[in-house]
C-alpha cells in the first residue's frame, strides 16, 4: 500500500483513536513491526541508499530479507523523493509503503508517519535505518528475545558504548514520539526511560555502521560503488 504524505491532523486523530489505551496483547516476534527508514535524500552519496548493492540484493530488499527471516511482522517502509526509483524494486514485497513528501524535516517525521499507519496488532515498532544493513539476523534474533523476555519499554545493541541500531520501542511510547518536537529526535525519549530499557551488548559494527558516502561503501565491500553500479546495470 502506497500512503500519501504526514498530515499531523488526520495522523494525530488516527493515533488517539487507536493507540492511547494501553495495549493488552501479549507481545510476540510477530507483533514487531519492522519499520525502515528510506526517506532521505542520498546527497553525500550521490545514489538512492535503499538502492545500493548488497550481493544479489540491494540495502532495502537485504533487511526486508532479513526482518522476513527473522520472523518479524508485517514491514512498513517510508520513502521519501526517491520513491519513484525504488518502487519498482519491491513492488513484489507485501509491505506497507508510506511517502515522506517532506524528509527534510528529519527522520523522526518518518518515523511519526510509519507509527500513525500501524495497526493494533503490533505492539511494538523495530526502527532500522536502511543505511544500517550489515546487522546479522540471529543479532535480531536476540535483540527480539530480550525485549520480549524483560517486558521492556525500549531495546537496542551496544557495540563497545555506543547505541546501535536496529532498534525497538514499545507501543507505550508511540504517543511521546508522535508528540516529540521534529528537531528532537528520539534521543529524549531514550533518555526518559533509561530504567524501562534493556541492551543487547555485541560486537557486530554493523550495528553502528552506516553509509554515508561512496567511500564508506568502499570501506565495507572493497569495491567502488560506480564499479558495482556500472557491473550491476550490465549484468
Amino acid at each position: 500500500m502506497v500512503a500519501g504524505c504526514f498530515e499531523s491532523s488526520e495522523c494525530f486523530a488516527h493515533f488517539r483513536e487507536h493507540f492511547l489505551i494501553r495495549n493488552t496483547l501479549m507481545p510476540s516476534v510477530g507483533s514487531i513491526t519492522p519499520v525502515i527508514l528510506a526517506a532521505g535524500d542520498s546527497v553525500r552519496m550521490g545514489f538512492p541508499k535503499a538502492l545500493l548493492p548488497m550481493e544479489s540484493d540491494c540495502f532495502l530488499t537485504w533487511i526486508l530479507k532479513a526482518s522476513q527471516n527473522a520472523g518479524l511482522g508485517h514491514p512498513t517502509v517510508v520513502l521519501g523523493k526517491t520513491a519513484e526509483d525504488i518502487l519498482p524494486h519491491i513492488r513484489e514485497w507485501k509491505i506497507n509503503i508510506l511517502i515522506n513528501r517532506e524528509p527534510e524535516r528529519g527522520q523522526l517525521s518518518s518515523l511519526q508517519l510509519a507509527l500513525s499507519s500501524m495497526s493494533a496488532e503490533s505492539v511494538a515498532a523495530m526502527i532500522w535505518p536502511v543505511d544500517q544493513p550489515l546487522v546479522p539476523v540471529n543479532l535480531i534474533d536476540n535483540l527480539v528475545r530480550r525485549f520480549l523476555d524483560s517486558n521492556a519499554l525500549i531495546a537496542y545493541p551496544v557495540y563497545g558504548e555506543r547505541r546501535g541500531h536496529p532498534a525497538i520501542f514499545h507501543r507505550d511510547l508511540f504517543g511521546e514520539f508522535m508528540e516529540a518536537p521534529l528537531e528532537e529526535g528520539p534521543k529524549q525519549i531514550i533518555l526518559r526511560h533509561q530504567a524501562d530499557t534493556v541492551t543487547l551488548p555485541t560486537d557486530e559494527p554493523g550495528t553502528v555502521y552506516d553509509f554515508d558516502t561512496p567511500s564508506d561503501y568502499e570501506a565495507a565491500f572493497g569495491k567502488k560503488l560506480d564499479s558495482v553500479i556500472a557491473e550491476k546495470q550490465t549484468s
